[in-house]
């Protein structure tokens, strides 16, 4: 399968009020008012409004994003009757992305949606096989695109929904939108109760929803089709999965602490604040800066993998990052030139003939090199300042320890005070992290790195081949070293940087003015695997004792969940790639804690999760 997603063959009418999928034969919109299609059909259908009166949360999973107009229907009504705090959550599936423009020729027909199609449009998803939520936070909305077949999708993900819009092609010309399989699938994602609504009344349809547990209606149809479809979630039609033996749970947080004011602390509280919860953040040191994020700048640039459950984690990283800083707007968009290595030439050799990524944001140079186009450099200091508003922050303020006090935690100083009492922690303390006994069999490293910068003729792009330069302040900033031990001194690190610099671009390292560099050193947390971690902590003593026929090649079969130090969350071991990876890995937190169906698949949480390492453990036993 090609890395990117296929782009649909589209048919237009000739005065653009009817679209058509040449591949099914089939229209995206019913040429009788597609706005009002959706209200009748799956509003309707689904009891909307009346359904998410008085609930602070709700959650909807459509199948069939096309061009967006569901959901424009979906957020018009969510805006006129939503309680004020409530926060609607949207989950939509889509195999062949329309681009931009073309969804802006069909939405333009709509003018009564105008301002939220306006606001969409400016948002709209890339076209990549990546999970990409989308956050309205002034009204109360967040819109999780997959890209990908349905039945995929799904059988990936984890929590559950209150209703479902059924929207795909007619089963008889994509009949893979309408399998058992799926509709297996969207039972076991439905919370009780779930509504679902489609257009379709196709035999194989209505006896595929009863046989996973719906009792399915058929209703009058809208315009010239007769009927359509209701259907109610009233019995599961099999027996629960077993839990899975990495600790998830929410805790639903009025108040979290988060300790540590670095990108990682940071990008949690941005993603807790914007679902309304208290934050308190608690940094040991006497300002913003004192780890690795106080660097003046760094890269922010994708590492894109051919496979596997981490290569989900860094797309969708990369593109959340993106988003997230140009939002804020503490990026410089310089783009990342990305020169080939000689362990690492066939790899890019290999993405640039089958690109993750549309042109606009991953291409081939002349020189052979690839440019990541949307990338470039932020300042991490002006980059959390942003993310910690609305989050309480208390500087020279060290915890030395954890305290369970009922269902929360109380945090201690190293004087034995109290500082604190919240519902929920977060360890987002780096290097920090193993020095509280819930993290303490987290196997975290310490890396040493430093960057220059000062005067000298800056790229057109940042460029990169293991050592990086690019354009800052002026002038440049270059590195990073990578040391296991602190080097004997900044000038031997310093030397270093210059000579890798010479390596990667001769010419400007000739004109460096190098009585103008300063340098900064500073810690990375990294992991064996150099993959991230964020996750309920276990316990690890009786996650170990639970699951020890693991270590024996054995199955454990349980209901018992897995042992957790419920309510303390960690996110760390981002090594060099923290700008690129929080934003992302702090809503993944926060989604969490307050319950709501999952960004990323499954295997990727498990490939994060700080669990890992004793599942690793026993393995090697």
């Amino acid at each position: 399968m090609a890395r990117l997603p296929p782009a649909p063959d589209l048919e237009w009418s000739e005065d653009s009020s009817s679209l058509r999928a040449a591949a099914f034969d089939d229209v995206y919109f019913s040429r009788d008012g597609g706005l009002a299609e959706a209200e009748a059909v799956f509003l309707a259908g689904t009891g909307l409004p009346e359904l998410w009166q008085n609930r602070d949360h709700f959650a909807l999973c459509e199948l069939g994003f096309g061009t967006g107009l569901n959901i424009l229907a979906l957020w018009s009504a969510w805006k006129k009757t939503r309680l004020p705090h409530a926060q609607l959550h949207i989950s939509t599936i889509e195999s062949f992305p329309l681009a931009r423009a073309d969804a802006e020729r069909v939405l333009r027909n709509f003018s009564e949606v105008y301002e939220i199609s306006d606001k969409l449009l400016a948002r709209w998803p890339v076209r990549a096989y990546s999970p990409q939520r989308l956050w309205f936070p002034e009204d109360g909305l967040s819109l999780t695109l997959f890209t990908g077949g349905a039945e995929t999708v799904l059988s990936g993900l984890a929590g559950s929904f209150d209703a479902w819009f059924l929207d795909g092609f007619a089963p008889a010309r994509n009949p893979g939108m309408w399998s058992p399989a799926l509709f297996r699938e969207i039972a076991r994602l439905s919370a009780p109760g779930a509504r679902a609504a489609t257009f379709t009344v196709a035999g194989d349809v209505r006896r595929g929803l009863e046989a996973a547990g719906f009792a399915v209606e058929k209703k009058p149809g809208f315009g010239k089709k007769r009927e359509r479809l209701e259907a109610r979630f009233v019995t599961a039609s099999a027996a629960p999965p077993a839990p899975p033996i990495y600790p998830y749970a929410a805790c639903n947080p009025k108040r979290v602490a988060v300790l540590g004011a670095g990108i990682a602390g940071a990008s949690v509280a941005q993603a807790l604040v914007r679902r309304g919860v208290e934050v308190v953040v608690l940094e040991a040191a006497r300002e913003l800066g004192a780890g690795a994020s106080g660097n003046p700048a760094g890269l922010v640039m994708p590492r894109l993998d051919r496979g596997g459950a981490l290569s989900e984690v860094h797309l969708a990283a990369y593109l959340n990052a993106i988003a997230t800083y140009e939002a804020l707007g503490v990026i410089d968009a310089c783009g990342v030139e990305q020169r080939t290595q000689n362990d690492s030439a066939e790899a890019l050799e290999d993405l640039l003939n089958d690109p993750p990524l549309p042109a606009d944001w991953f291409s081939r140079l002349p020189n052979g090199a690839a440019l990541h186009a949307r990338a470039g450099v932020v300042k991490p200091q002006a980059a959390i300042k942003r993310m910690l508003e609305g989050a309480t922050v208390i500087f020279e303020s060290p915890v030395q320890r954890l305290d369970r006090d009922g269902d929360g935690w109380i945090l201690v100083a190293p004087d034995g005070r109290a500082l604190l009492r919240a519902d929920a922690v977060v360890l987002a303390c780096g290097a920090a992290l193993a020095q509280f006994e819930p993290a303490s069999f987290l196997p975290i490293a310490i890396s040493h790195g430093q960057i220059e910068w000062g005067k000298g003729p800056a790229p057109a792009h940042a460029l990169t081949r293991g050592s990086y330069v690019a354009p800052f302040d002026g002038g440049v900033l270059f590195g990073a070293t990578f040391d296991k031990e602190a080097p004997s001194s900044r000038s031997d690190a310093r030397a270093r940087n210059l000579a890798a610099l010479r390596e990667l671009a001769p010419e400007i390292a000739a004109s460096i003015e190098e009585s103008t560099l300063r340098s900064r050193a500073s810690e990375r947390a990294t992991t064996p695997d150099r993959a991230p971690i964020a996750g309920l902590l276990p316990d690890a003593e009786a996650w170990l004792a639970q699951y020890a026929d693991l270590a024996h090649g054995r199955i454990v079969q349980t209901e018992t969940p897995p042992p957790a130090h419920n309510g303390v969350y960690v996110i760390g071991g981002l090594g060099a790639r923290g700008l690129t990876l929080a934003p992302l890995l702090g809503e993944v937190l926060a989604g969490e804690m307050c319950n709501e169906p999952g960004l990323l698949s499954q295997l990727a949480r498990d490939a994060i999760h700080p669990a890992r390492f004793l599942h690793r453990a026993l393995k090697r036993r």
